[in-house]
């Protein structure tokens, strides 16, 4: 059995590898804020590696502590390090730059036994913006019933206008064809458009961004700017999930919910994804 030691320096940069390979993204002004609240005397440590633990020494305090690889809450794999959870929150982050290549090969042949743990396979990753587009987006397909009530309409003016033609009243016709044509579709879309504009101008900045991992039954949320708070809703739990001409919309209430673009997703993530969705009652396609 060989041990295997790294040397990790914790600065800013190290934290944004963390989180980018945690979360994929990280504000900055978050970044620094993470930054700043870490103490000098917190900042240089040592690992060590066997096959059945990890030692961490803090060079500054010199103060060690040891965790057993089968007392984890798990061990996850992302394409620039390793992530050794204690529990949901808590956890440790080695990148893969600091070993050598035949050591990092040891360590994941000593982890192979312990990577299943609390842990599922994740379908796809991706990072959610509440921004104009993506409400906009998600509020015409919300008010798509409104859109044929329109169109009903519309097609009354239209009526409406030719039979004002007909017995020859002008100012009649005129009206109900401007009525007809334009001016109740504009304003039901600037209706919409306000609408998206208002929530996103309303909304406080820290809910703006997300990483949302979708798993075999359930999302993960996790606040880019508020590292301690996340949530998962299992897909039984949601209002409805509903396939669209643009994306994937999942209400947790009559009108109110998330929605993803397809162009977000890989063509093998959809296809994954629809295949679990198509399990339960709630997910139709539209």
């Amino acid at each position: 059995m060989s041990n295997i030691t790294v040397n990790c320096h914790i600065d800013r940069q190290y934290i944004v590898d963390t989180y980018y390979a945690l979360q994929d993204c990280l504000d900055d002004e978050f970044t620094q804020k993470i930054d700043d609240s870490i103490a000098d005397n917190m900042r240089n440590f040592t690992f060590t590696f066997d096959n059945e633990k990890i030692g961490r020494l803090n060079n500054d305090k010199n103060e060690v502590s040891t965790f057993y690889y089968s007392d984890l809450y798990q061990i996850k794999e992302t394409t620039t390090g390793l992530f050794f959870f204690s529990n949901k929150i808590i956890f440790e982050f080695v990148r893969y730059d600091l070993f050598q290549q035949d050591e990092l090969l040891l360590l994941k042949d000593y982890l192979a036994p312990y990577l299943s743990k609390n842990q599922q396979p994740e379908i796809a990753t991706i990072n959610y913006q509440f921004d104009y587009q993506r409400l906009y987006v998600l509020f015409r397909h919300i008010s798509r019933n409104h859109y044929k009530t329109t169109l009903t309409l519309s097609i009354f003016f239209s009526v409406l206008g030719l039979l004002a033609a007909i017995i020859k009243n002008l100012p009649l016709s005129v009206l109900a064809f401007i009525l007809a044509i334009i001016l109740l579709p504009t304003i039901l879309n600037f209706s919409l458009k306000q609408q998206a504009r208002k929530q996103v101008l309303t909304l406080n900045e820290r809910f703006r961004s997300m990483t949302c991992i979708f798993y075999n039954d359930h999302i993960a949320f996790n606040y880019q700017k508020r590292v301690e708070n996340y949530f998962n809703i299992n897909y039984a739990e949601f209002f409805k999930i509903e396939k669209t001409p643009k994306g994937y919309a999942f209400f947790i209430q009559q009108d109110m919910g998330y929605f993803f673009f397809y162009e977000k997703f890989s063509f093998k993530q959809q296809q994954v994804l629809e295949e679990k969705l198509k399990h339960y009652s709630n997910y139709s396609e539209k």
